[in-house]
Formats: structure tokens, C-alpha cells, sequence
């Protein structure tokens, strides 16, 4: 039988969602809840569900075995808990919370009541991430990750550009190479009158010595989701934003001790002229991929115990952005 479900929160995200939900046949959507009635038309247009007084009336269903969250980050929290205190399977939009403690609760009661607490890591269901992850062994030692995700971008009220962008990265990294941070800087600053930083660059050493460095911004006029991977045998260049997601480069990061003008030369030719490999990806979507891994998260023992997005994931990847901002470095006046 499917497992009967609810989605809190229709917007531009949450419409995405549905979408995906319905097409998993592991669930069947029975209502979906936004307290902007707009919103809920909108989904009437798309959907047949029976509407429901108050999130409140949804948690005391129970038919409905699982909840979806897709609403502001500050609101996840108290949604989240009050559904696994109801016994509900729960799907979290990222981030789970903006807060370590607040995360470690919810897992917490998430284990007290038998059901499955899943955050919404989108970017770990990635074809184009999962190729990586299965063949970065042979990219040689990594040397560095530099990544830039940044846009002109919609503000957010209740979040900074770490919260709302450095997440993505953060996932993918510590999916590929572990997120263990022995040193981290950061430059971030608000714009105008806006009380959030919109723009952030972060440099970071991990315990295996790997050198991060992220580049986030709600202010570019262009969107850039971009990431390269440098090691010792291979070099790979991640962008989301294409067709072909991945370039390989057969020529990695040369390190010597000395280099005389020759040898330096010959290298970098060498570097400019190695030979493009473009992989082909399969098709799938990164966000129906995530609502079936949920539903087996649900259903299955063993993905319980493969998940990628598990607890330890989600609590590492919250605590580094927490260290990330306490380590910010107010800018000049």
C-alpha cells in the first residue's frame, strides 16, 4: 500500500515537490496545507485532495503516515517536531534547522517514536554527484575544492546566502571527501538596508588537508553553480547549470618543489591541451530521486542503514556552517 502523505507549504518549491510525489508510486498525496490561500488554489488547479482545517487537524489523521515541510527555514523547527511527536514520518525542505541543538532534538524524537526524520539534501541524488562519488578514488589525492554558487538572488527574510547556498556545497562535500574542518575564514557582508549577509567568501582547510573555497552571492547578475575538484591524476569541472554536468580533465595537479621555466612551461601546455571527457549521466531528477530514497527510507531496513542523508550527514553539515559563521570577520566600516 502507499504511503498516505501531506505536504505543508505551496510554494515555488513546494509546487516542485508535488510534482515528484506523484509521480513515486510509493506515495499517494492526500492533502496539501499552505495558510496562503492563493496558494491552495493554485494547487487546487493541479491536484484533487481534500483540504484541511489546520495543520493541527493533519497531525491528528491518522491515515496520513507522512508529512512533507517545505516552508521557511525558521519554521522548521516546531513543524517538524510537533509532526514526529504525532508519529509522522517527516521530509524536510534544507536546512532541517538553523541550529545544531535544535537538529539533534528532533532526531532525537524522531527515534523515541520508531518513525524516519529525512532532510531534503537535494544535490547527494544527483546523477552528476553520484558519478563523482563513484569514481573519485581515481582522481589521485584531492588537492582543493573550489566552488561558486551565485546568483542575483531572491533575499531571504529569515536566512543569510551561507544558509540559503553554502548547504548545497557543503552536502556535496562531505558526500565526496568528508567535512572535517581543521581551519575556516569568512568574509560576508549585507547589503543596503537588508539585514542578512548576501555575499560570502569562504576559505577552509579540512583535517586531510584539502583546501575548500566557496564563493556565494545573492548579487551576481548571472547564476553560476559551479564546481571544480583538483587532484593529484584527474581535475573535474561540476556545473549544475549545463547539459553535460561533468568535464573531465585527464591531467591533475602537478605539485613539485622546483620548477625551472622549461619544465613549468611543458606543464602547463600540457595541462591547457589534456583531453575532455564528458560522461554520460543518467536523466533522472535529483528531487524524484530524493522522494523515492524517502519512501525506502521509509519502507527498507537496509536503506535505513545506507542513507545517504543520515543523521551523522545532516549534523556535520549543520555544525560546519555554524563554525563557518562564528568564524566571520566583520568587514571594515
Amino acid at each position: 500500500m502507499p504511503i498516505k502523505c501531506a505536504i505543508i507549504g505551496y510554494g515555488y518549491w513546494g509546487r516542485n515537490v508535488a510534482k515528484a510525489i506523484v509521480q513515486c508510486s510509493n506515495f499517494e498525496l492526500i492533502t496539501i496545507y499552505d495558510e496562503e490561500h492563493n496558494a491552495l488554489n493554485e494547487a487546487h488547479k493541479s491536484y484533487d485532495f481534500s483540504p484541511y482545517p489546520s495543520y493541527e487537524a493533519i497531525l491528528s489523521d491518522t491515515q496520513i503516515q507522512a508529512v512533507f515541510i517545505i516552508t521557511p527555514p525558521h519554521t522548521h523547527f516546531s513543524l517538524a517536531k510537533r509532526a514526529l511527536e504525532s508519529a509522522k514520518h517527516t521530509f524536510v525542505e534544507k536546512p532541517l534547522t538553523t541550529n545544531s541543538a535544535q537538529a539533534q532534538i528532533l532526531y532525537d524524537v524522531a527515534d523515541s517514536k520508531n518513525v524516519r526524520l529525512y532532510c531534503d539534501h537535494i544535490f547527494l541524488h544527483s546523477p552528476a554527484i553520484n558519478y563523482l562519488k563513484e569514481h573519485i578514488a581515481s582522481f589521485g589525492e584531492i588537492v582543493y575544492i573550489n566552488a561558486r554558487r551565485i546568483n542575483l538572488g531572491l533575499f531571504q527574510s529569515n536566512v543569510d546566502v551561507i544558509w540559503d547556498l553554502a548547504i548545497h556545497d557543503l552536502s556535496i562535500i562531505d558526500y565526496l571527501v568528508g567535512l572535517h574542518i581543521k581551519e575556516v575564514s569568512t568574509f560576508a557582508t549585507t547589503y543596503l538596508c537588508y539585514p542578512n549577509d548576501a555575499l560570502a567568501n569562504i576559505n577552509m582547510k579540512l583535517e586531510n588537508g584539502i583546501i575548500i573555497t566557496l564563493n556565494l552571492s545573492w548579487l551576481s547578475p548571472i547564476k553560476v553553480r559551479e564546481m571544480i575538484i583538483g587532484g593529484s591524476k584527474k581535475t573535474a569541472i561540476y556545473d549544475e547549470t549545463k547539459h553535460n554536468k561533468i568535464t573531465l580533465f585527464n591531467t591533475g595537479v602537478v605539485i613539485k618543489d622546483e620548477f625551472d621555466k622549461t619544465s613549468l612551461y611543458q606543464k602547463m601546455v600540457e595541462y591547457k591541451l589534456s583531453k575532455e571527457i564528458i560522461p554520460k549521466l543518467p536523466k533522472t531528477m535529483a528531487l524524484d530521486n530524493s522522494i523515492a530514497h524517502f519512501s525506502e527510507y521509509i519502507l527498507n531496513q537496509d536503506c535505513i542503514e545506507k542513507s545517504k542523508c543520515d543523521k551523522e550527514h545532516i549534523l556535520r553539515v549543520i555544525k560546519a556552517i555554524e563554525m563557518i559563521q562564528e568564524a566571520r570577520i566583520a568587514p571594515p566600516h
